[in-house]
């Protein structure tokens, strides 16, 4: 795919697991790997890509829907793991690196020491967000004409997410959970608190107000992920934000196009180039 354009696919998107692709020129890689390696292996190859082929595998955070496969993809195929020094903290603590090459270890420090990877055809700058995990971040990814962006599992947006994100033509943005199936929901009451937290999720509501800034500044695209199996529905998430959207005289499919990302499958594949997001 070496056509001077980034390519994203989100590979599998909630609870259950989270992994994107991200590409450009001759490198490859995964934000993300919170499903089994077959699995991913499976995903990826639905949009013609091999999973030996991956450059490098980034981290948000700790929490097993978003680390399943550390440990095969770099014992097995020696892939270069990166996480924030928090992260790969909490990631031994837990005792999920023991099998894991040390060279395949690779640490930045979130407060910008290291600030950005230089990853092959592709650069990538980090952002801290509020989540309840050690060291989490969201990243931005450049090929030196244009960018994406992830940001999930966040509690609440700040500046320094509006700023990371501003002008990004393609962002995935969380939207886990409608407050109201929330609170009827069958969570716990610890639990629910966990999710409405600064440090939980972000609601649709709130993905809708950050969409609608996005929109503002020049994004072209958004995919709505990592929603709540028990708490949230694609329509109704869709629907949530593009009422916001439309509320600010924006439309949700020419303005700016809000796209659903899938629970256990690759959602629509994009291609960003400086001119357009195809």
């Amino acid at each position: 795919m070496a056509d001077g354009r980034i390519h994203f696919c989100p590979l599998c998107s909630g609870s259950s697991g989270n992994a994107t692709y991200v590409a450009s020129g001759k490198t490859s890689l995964l934000i993300d790997c919170g499903r089994s390696g077959r699995h991913l292996s499976r995903c990826l190859a639905e949009i013609g890509v091999e999973l030996e082929s991956i450059s490098a595998v980034l981290l948000t955070h700790e929490h097993t829907d978003h680390i399943q496969a550390i440990s095969v993809l770099a014992r097995s195929l020696g892939i270069p793991i990166y996480a924030s020094v928090g992260t790969w903290f909490a990631i031994m603590k837990k005792g999920k690196a023991e099998k894991i090459d040390k060279r395949c270890i690779k640490v930045f420090e979130s407060n910008g020491a290291l600030f950005p990877l230089d990853l092959g055809d592709l650069e990538v700058s980090f952002f801290p967000v509020p989540h309840d995990a050690k060291d989490p971040v969201g990243y931005r990814v450049s090929n030196g004409s244009t960018a994406v962006a992830i940001a999930t599992d966040t509690g609440h947006i700040t500046s320094e997410m509006r700023r990371s994100l501003r002008g990004v033509p393609l962002v995935l943005l969380e939207a886990n959970h409608d407050v109201e199936m929330l609170k009827r929901g069958p969570y716990t009451a610890v639990l629910k608190r966990r999710v409405l937290s600064d440090v939980g999720h972000l609601s649709n509501d709130n993905a809708g107000l950050l969409a609608t800034e996005l929109a503002t500044t020049g994004t072209k695209r958004i995919y709505l992920g990592h929603l709540s199996k028990e708490n949230n529905r694609p329509e109704l998430a869709w629907n949530t934000v593009a009422s916001v959207l439309k509320a600010n005289s924006l439309d949700p499919r020419s303005d700016v196009e809000v796209l659903m990302t899938r629970r256990d499958e690759p959602s629509r594949l994009s291609h960003v180039s400086a001119a357009a997001v195809e």
